[in-house]
């Protein structure tokens, strides 16, 4: 198809199809040797009633996936529309290792960020024990069952062992934050 004088792919109108399916904002939270790390993710969902489990997608260079791998456990943390639930999320699109982000100045790039810093948590029950934020609007403590490759992704299952409502209120999603990771 083209528009204008501009060639439009099947893969042009894949992409923009896909960017307008809506997602959750949900932080991940992992634990390694004691140190609570986070990372922010859209890809996911439950996929089964008995157990109950959800899909996590993770990067395969992603250091929550190797932290996940290591110990076999993680929380998901679904983010709130009310209160600071924007902020919380700008905070957490920042990768922990700088150097993931091509094109960075070598200063730029040698810097590891501590995302949770600054951020009210707690450490879920079950060892290693993973960050629960207070200000989510709820969250799923889960036990990774199976890491299914997906593409250019790992697509992780978790059994969930608890999760509870924690604030009352809208759940963030792509619609509301205007931003994508898709397509």
């Amino acid at each position: 198809m083209t528009i204008g004088r501009i060639e439009r792919t099947e893969d042009d109108d894949i992409r923009e199809a896909l960017h307008e399916f809506p997602y959750g904002i949900y932080v991940i939270g992992t634990t390694r040797d004691g140190r609570p790390n986070a990372m922010i993710a859209d890809w996911v969902m439950q996929i089964s009633f008995s157990p109950r489990l959800l899909a996590v997608g993770f990067e395969r260079d992603s250091s929550s996936l190797a932290r996940v791998r290591d110990n076999g456990a993680f929380t998901v943390n679904l983010l709130n529309q009310e209160g600071n639930g924007m902020a919380l999320a700008r905070g957490f699109v920042q990768p922990a290792d700088a150097s993931k982000v091509k094109g960075r100045s070598d200063d730029a790039a040698a810097q590891q960020h501590d995302k949770l810093a600054g951020i009210a948590y707690q450490l879920s029950e079950r060892e290693p024990g993973c960050p629960i934020l207070d200000d989510a609007l709820a969250y799923a403590e889960c036990a990774a069952e199976q890491f299914v490759e997906a593409g250019d992704h790992v697509l992780v299952l978790g059994r969930v062992l608890y999760a509870e409502v924690l604030n009352s209120g809208e759940p963030l999603t792509s619609t509301f934050t205007g931003w994508s990771y898709s397509g």
